[in-house]
């Protein structure tokens, strides 16, 4: 392949992997500038990437769609006369949705024998944070024996930077969206946000430790602001009842999009959160973030940014990070023994209050 004008990208995965591909979309742009970049994402997150100056178009994909809609999904992107298909995702759901795309060539992850859809498989080995896991496939490309004619005679360097973080840019329509929102709430800057969601029950901090950690900052003279989606409304609404002084309390959750989710967050002092997407999200808008971890990986998850990303982790437990959605020991000590007093006696020696 000599020219290629058209690329397809298919990622499913979460919001924080999302983000976390962010370096990768800008090394993908620096290794095929004149082509069309685009992106099958899921719906639930694919909002975020539209502002991603690297992508070209984003196409929504629900997960809960029929066989039927996802094949008519896939054939009508088959009219685009993609040259190039990318699955840096490598499940099934994936391989068969590329597959159906019929892109002229296509490489990506594969395993378990989904290298069968592909016409070059990638060995994925994800010993690294899931940035360098993703830059690392750039140069995988630039070796590829599909890509040879490409690339010869281009020397384009792409590092695997453990530096690399990603940079969302929140435009002034969802800032001026947000402030309206922060407005009605009587909230405007100088707050600590608390995010108490999270994907897994796993992730998520015991609701008496935020109501616990709202009433110390509050105690402090910190304006506090809840935020989540909308299925985290009924936690957060529990949370602020068990909240002593309610006169610095602040709710937003499940009232703002994603984006304009990132626009509260940017004017945000401090984000307090479990391992999950807002977090990711904070962190890539450059505001400080204190990561709670439990059961997952630190070392391929921790949010990056240009702000002060600082990590809480039980670090006495050796059943961690085990990765499930349960405790497999009933105990839950990863995250119960992080107690509120240690997250704020940290922030406070970080300087981050």
């Amino acid at each position: 392949m000599e020219t290629i004008k058209r690329i397809i990208v298919v990622d499913l995965l979460y919001l924080g992997d999302l983000l976390f591909a962010h370096p990768f979309f800008e090394g993908l742009r620096r290794l095929f500038p004149e082509a069309r970049i685009d992106l099958v994402a899921n719906s639930n997150f694919a909002e975020i990437m539209r502002v991603n100056p690297n992508l070209d178009h984003v196409y929504s994909y629900n997960k809960n769609w029929t066989t039927a809609r996802s094949y008519k999904f896939a054939k009508k992107l088959k009219m685009n006369n993609y040259q190039l298909g990318i699955n840096i995702h490598g499940n099934w759901r994936t391989a068969l949705l590329l597959k159906l795309i019929s892109t002229d060539k296509s490489i990506g992850y594969g395993g378990q024998g989904r290298g069968l859809f592909l016409d070059e498989e990638v060995e994925k080995d994800i010993s690294s944070h899931m940035i360098e896991f993703y830059l690392k496939f750039l140069n995988q490309l630039q070796q590829s024996q599909l890509l040879e004619e490409y690339f010869k005679d281009k020397n384009i360097e792409v590092k695997d930077n453990q530096a690399a973080y990603p940079v969302l840019r929140v435009d002034q329509t969802h800032i001026q969206k947000a402030d309206k929102k922060l407005a009605a709430l009587g909230l405007e800057s100088e707050f600590i946000v608390l995010n108490t969601g999270g994907s897994w029950k796993t992730k998520r901090w015991p609701e008496e430790y935020f109501s616990e950690i709202a009433d110390h900052l509050v105690e402090k003279g910190f304006k506090i602001l809840f935020v989540g989606s909308p299925s985290d409304t009924e936690r957060v609404n529990y949370i602020c009842n068990k909240i002593e002084n309610k006169e610095l309390i602040y709710n937003l959750s499940g009232k703002t999009s994603l984006l304009e989710l990132a626009a509260v967050l940017k004017k945000s002092e401090l984000v307090i959160s479990g391992d999950t997407g807002p977090v990711h999200v904070a962190a890539a808008v450059g505001t400080n973030t204190a990561a709670i971890f439990g059961p997952s990986d630190e070392e391929k998850y921790a949010p990056r940014g240009q702000g002060n990303n600082i990590l809480f982790k039980n670090v006495d437990l050796n059943c961690r990070p085990c990765g499930e959605h349960e405790c497999p020991l009933e105990h839950f000590k990863c995250m119960r023994e992080l107690k509120p007093g240690m997250i704020v006696d940290r922030i406070k020696a970080e300087g981050m209050i």
